[in-house]
């Protein structure tokens, strides 16, 4: 093949990848979404038990009352539910409770001659099992 149809060969192919790389190959130009999707979690209906563990100072406090409440707090006496009091490990299991339902739950501690008010207010309780309970205190 004469030298000019080679070098003429050798163009056209140059600046057809040229073209090629420059084209988007019939895909749609990439965009970040606007919003994340959000969805809320389902309420598990065979769930209706929590587990909650109290602590001072990183150890189990036995025998100590803990109240459960609507999800005003526990603060108004018609808000609570239920009152147990926790076992030789510092747990208590609260059942009857309406899967999805944001509950409170709420203990004092009376150490060092202080009392200290702890309350955790959640929807996150169908989480829990004895090996995993919320905790109060600290």
């Amino acid at each position: 093949m004469p030298r000019p149809f080679i070098i003429a060969g050798a163009l056209l192919a140059l600046a057809l990848s040229v073209v090629a790389c420059n084209s988007n190959n019939g895909l749609a130009a990439f965009s970040t979404p606007t919003t994340a999707p959000t969805t809320a979690p389902t309420a598990n209906p065979a769930v209706t038990t929590a587990f909650v563990k109290v602590i001072v100072s990183a150890t189990p406090v036995p025998n100590v009352g803990v109240s459960l409440c609507t999800s005003g707090g526990c603060a108004v006496p018609a808000n609570v539910l239920q009152q147990l009091t926790t076992n030789a490990s510092g747990e208590v299991e609260f059942t009857a409770m309406t899967p999805g339902t944001v509950y409170c739950f709420f203990t004092q501690s009376t150490a060092s001659g202080a009392t200290t008010t702890y309350q955790l207010c959640t929807s996150n309780w169908q989480s829990t099992s004895s090996a995993n309970p919320l905790t109060l205190g600290n």
